[in-house]
Formats: C-alpha cells, sequence, structure tokens
C-alpha cells in the first residue's frame, strides 16, 4: 500500500473517532485532501518559480546575450516553472478525486508556455537584421491559434474520456463552419503568405492604400490585419487580404533608387510668347547660363536663314528663336547643374498641352536627397529660382483674376 493510500485511510479514521458520521467524514476528507493538495502545490509552485527565476536572473544579469533577456521579459520561465507543480497536481488530483483522472492542469500549464515562448520567439526575430521586416506576427498568431486548439482539444479528449482521432473527426463534420467563422483569419493567412513570399510589403515600408486612407509607414503585419502609421500620426489598420485583392503603392522602390521623382509644372500666360527681337536675345546673352547657346543659335539661324534668302521683315518667315524656347532651355541647364539634382537618372524640361490656364513648363528630375522634407526642400528652392526668372525672359505665369483684378475692371468700365 502506498503512502497517499495509508494517509487517507489515517485521516478517515481520525475523522471517524471525532464522532462525525459516515457521509460528513466522507466529504471532510474529500475536502481536507483537497485543502492540503492545494498547500502543496502552491508551496511547490513557489519554490519552482523562485529557484528557477531567481537562477536565470542572476545568468541574464552577468551575461551580455540580449536573447536570455528578452526570455525573461516575456516571462517563458516563468509558465516553464509553473509546469512541475501542475504535474504534481496533476498526480494529487488522480489521489484526491480517484474517480475523475484528469490532464487539465499540466495541459493549461503546457498552453501557456508555449504561448510565452511564441511571444519570445517573436521579439527575438523582429530584433534580428534578416526578419525585422518580415510579418513574424501573422506565423506567431497562427501557431497561437493552433496552441490553443490542440490544448483544447486535449482537454476535452481528457474529460470525455474520448481518442483525440475521435473528436478530429467529429470537428471535420463541422469544417464548414469552421471555415465561415474563421474566415478573415484563413484570409489573413493566405495573404500574409504571399505577401511575405512575393515580397510585396515589408515592415517600415512606405504604402497608400487610398481605400482605407492609409498613408505611412507599415508598423506591424499580423494575421488579419495591417497597421500603417500615417503621416499625421494616425494609426489605420487594414484587412491583411486587402494588400493581394486591392490594388495600393509601395514606395520601397524609390527609397531603394538613387533619387526621388520631382515633376512640378509652372503655367506660363500663352500671351506673353513671342520671337525673339535683337533687343531681347542681347538681354538674354547677359545671362551667364544661357550666354553660349544663345549665341550658337543665333548665328546658325541667322546662316540659314541668309543662306534661304529669308525675308525677315515678318518674324513668321524662316527660322527664329522663341522667348519661351530659350527659357526652357535655360532651365534645362540649371537642373542639369543643379548639385542635388542626379545626373544619372532621367532629367528634361518639357511643354505639357495648352490649357485655359496657359501653358505648362514642367520640370522632370530625380533629387538626390530621397527623404521627405529634403526633397520638398529641394524641389521648392528650384521653383523659387524658376518663378524668380520668368520674368528676366519677357514672360508671364498666369494667375486667375483677383478680386482686385475685377474692381479694377469695373472701375475702369
Amino acid at each position: 500500500m502506498s503512502y497517499q493510500a495509508r494517509f487517507s485511510q489515517w485521516l478517515m479514521h481520525w475523522l471517524s473517532e471525532t464522532g462525525a458520521s459516515t457521509e460528513s467524514c466522507y466529504y471532510l476528507h474529500l475536502v481536507l485532501l483537497a485543502l492540503g493538495l492545494i498547500l502543496v502545490v502552491a508551496l511547490i509552485d513557489y519554490i519552482s518559480r523562485n529557484i528557477i527565476l531567481n537562477i536565470v536572473a542572476r545568468y541574464a544579469k552577468r551575461s551580455n546575450n540580449p536573447y536570455d533577456d528578452i526570455l525573461v521579459e516575456m516571462r517563458v520561465f516563468k509558465h516553464l516553472a509553473h509546469v512541475v507543480p501542475a504535474l504534481v497536481a496533476k498526480e494529487g488530483l488522480t489521489f484526491v478525486f480517484q474517480d475523475y483522472t484528469t490532464l487539465i492542469s499540466p495541459i493549461v500549464a503546457i498552453i501557456f508556455f508555449v504561448q510565452a515562448v511564441l511571444r519570445a520567439a517573436k521579439t527575438l526575430l523582429l530584433n534580428s537584421e534578416d526578419f525585422k521586416d518580415k510579418p513574424i506576427g501573422s506565423y506567431t498568431q497562427l501557431l497561437n491559434i493552433i496552441n490553443y486548439c490542440v490544448g483544447v482539444l486535449f482537454i476535452i479528449s481528457n474529460l470525455t474520456d474520448k481518442p483525440l482521432w475521435t473528436l478530429l473527426t467529429a470537428f471535420g463534420a463541422l469544417s464548414a463552419l469552421v471555415i465561415l467563422t474563421f474566415r478573415d483569419t484563413i484570409l489573413g493567412l493566405v495573404a500574409s503568405i504571399q505577401i511575405s513570399g512575393n515580397d510585396i510589403v515589408r515592415i517600415d515600408d512606405w504604402i497608400e492604400v487610398p481605400k482605407y486612407g492609409a498613408d505611412g509607414n507599415v508598423s506591424e503585419i499580423n494575421l488579419t490585419t495591417i497597421k500603417v502609421k500615417n503621416w499625421d500620426n494616425t494609426v489605420t489598420t487594414i484587412p491583411t487580404y486587402v494588400l493581394i485583392n486591392d490594388s495600393f503603392k509601395n514606395w520601397r522602390g524609390m527609397e531603394e533608387s538613387e533619387g526621388r521623382r520631382m515633376k512640378r509644372a509652372v503655367n506660363i500666360k500663352i500671351s506673353s510668347i513671342k520671337f525673339c527681337t535683337p533687343e531681347m536675345l542681347e538681354q538674354y546673352k547677359k545671362i551667364d547660363l544661357i550666354r553660349d547657346y544663345v549665341v550658337k543659335k543665333e548665328s546658325e539661324i541667322n546662316d540659314y536663314n541668309t543662306k534661304k534668302n529669308i525675308d525677315k521683315s515678318i518674324l513668321a518667315n524662316g527660322r527664329n528663336l522663341t522667348n519661351i524656347g530659350i527659357f526652357r532651355k535655360y532651365l534645362s541647364l540649371y537642373i542639369q547643374q543643379h548639385p542635388k539634382v542626379n545626373k544619372q537618372l532621367t532629367m528634361m524640361v518639357r511643354q505639357l498641352p495648352p490649357t485655359d490656364k496657359g501653358l505648362p513648363l514642367e520640370i522632370y528630375c530625380f533629387t538626390l536627397d530621397k527623404q521627405w522634407v529634403d526633397h520638398e526642400t529641394i524641389a521648392a528652392d528650384i521653383f523659387d529660382h524658376v518663378l524668380a526668372t520668368v520674368p528676366s525672359f519677357n514672360l508671364e505665369i498666369f494667375e486667375g483674376p483677383s478680386g482686385k483684378d475685377l474692381q479694377a475692371m469695373v472701375g475702369a468700365g
């Protein structure tokens, strides 16, 4: 006979000697054994946690390895320490409640231990250079769901005394309901695999999803959602599968390239565009950046017109320079010599189709600095110069009539 059985018999005999009825002795015997088990498990749990955690804490403090600190922070060892008293509780429950053998206590402890391990693994991988831009959260969440599902199945199997395979067969019949219930989770899982496998989105990528009002850096990729920290410091949460089903813009290509595109136009008033007179050409020759071009083109055009015996009393005859053409050439030379424009990428100044707001003259180039604030500053500096030099070429910028203009027109009438 085991010592547990002898102790149980002694306790029952002692209760009987107190004069209590047989039924009362039975229930008191059960209560006292349960209280004793609680005290023993609590004591073992206290000793287990203090011994393991103190040893680990001292080691982590002396160690220079950051990984053990993360394991301590994520309470992996704390949950591991609960496994020992849980096993003791399992044996004790078998003894106290002999008719109800159960594995629930150690199963629950193991579930929480695995959960802590997954949290620690997520933190460790996200701190690694190789995995920090991967959707690790999606995979740890999936494993956590599997952990809970398997744990619940084991608990149900233990309580009902049914084999695990029988339960799995029964749940298979409910697969349609499961798929409907976990639709977003399943779609998110498939989307996460596609996103990771095709390298569509990474952590810290700048993306735009206009449909959901998202415009900022990806801060987190989970199984069912993606969090985007917008530039106004708000956070937008969008379903993971949206990035597979819908269109969106990822700025990673720009950030990894050699420059950031600048594409801006200034609208020139069409009535200010004219052929260049000799006086205008003499004025333009005083501009250092364009002097050589004007001299060369003037000589070339004069030779052509003389050779063809062109009547220049009418400017429309023959070849002529225009102020808009010279200004366009000036802007091309200006961006080519600008120190903050990438000379290896496309650079051009082009005319767009005229509109009721004038003739758009567009500068298309790439700045070397790709940071948003710096890029906008460079673009603003370039167009400060563009707007200031327009009058030097006898051109005008188109502006819609203001209130004062309308008052002047009425007054003049």
